[in-house]
């Protein structure tokens, strides 16, 4: 009992000395709380505020105000990461820009004749033609010119012609079949000359 009873005295002078080194700091709980000081306690100056200094966040976690940008070592250091190696920077896909498609070679151009007929002789062959683009038929001589073309050479159902270093051969239609491109008789004129 003995102890017990020195126990609580010992107790009570231990909050007796805590509470007269908290008023001789700048008074007590309540005081502060109401905004009035001690009368036996002098003020202490404010700590100068500086713009470097760190602030402290709400919620008590001193780190919480550091920002991350200040912790060179964790971003050199994850904790998180097996191998203690910041990760690699994302690598960013160069953008593929499609080539466009080359350019179809030209065409070879067509030569607007129709193959109408052909006469082939000892000393002369000539290749009877429409032109579509005169809807004229033309009486043509070997090595004559028609829209640019000229007739290198006439057989018994087709005829040669070139222009521009192409060649082209043009026949007549196969027994039977209809012409590609008929013209009526009232647009077919005659030739003026003579074979």
């Amino acid at each position: 009992m003995i102890r017990l009873c020195a126990c609580v005295i010992v107790a009570m002078g231990a909050f007796s000395v805590n509470e007269a080194v908290g008023q001789a700091a700048g008074g007590t709980l309540r005081e502060r709380a109401a905004g009035q000081t001690s009368s036996n306690t002098e003020q202490l100056p404010a700590a100068p505020t500086d713009a470097g200094a760190r602030q402290h966040s709400p919620g008590g976690n001193p780190l919480w105000g550091i920002p991350v940008s200040a912790l060179d070592a964790t971003r050199e250091r994850p904790v998180f990461s097996a191998s203690r190696r910041p990760p690699r920077p994302p690598i960013v896909a160069e953008r593929v820009v499609a080539a466009p498609p080359p350019p179809k070679p030209a065409e070879p151009e067509h030569p607007p004749l129709t193959l109408v007929g052909t006469a082939i002789g000892t000393q002369k062959n000539v290749a009877v033609v429409l032109d579509r683009t005169t809807k004229t038929i033309v009486r043509l001589h070997v090595g004559e010119t028609l829209s640019g073309w000229i007739l290198r050479s006439v057989d018994s159902r087709t005829m040669r012609v070139e222009k521009n270093s192409q060649t082209v051969t043009l026949a007549l239609p196969a027994p039977g079949e209809a012409p590609l491109n008929p013209l009526p008789v009232s647009e077919a004129s005659g030739a003026a000359r003579e074979f």
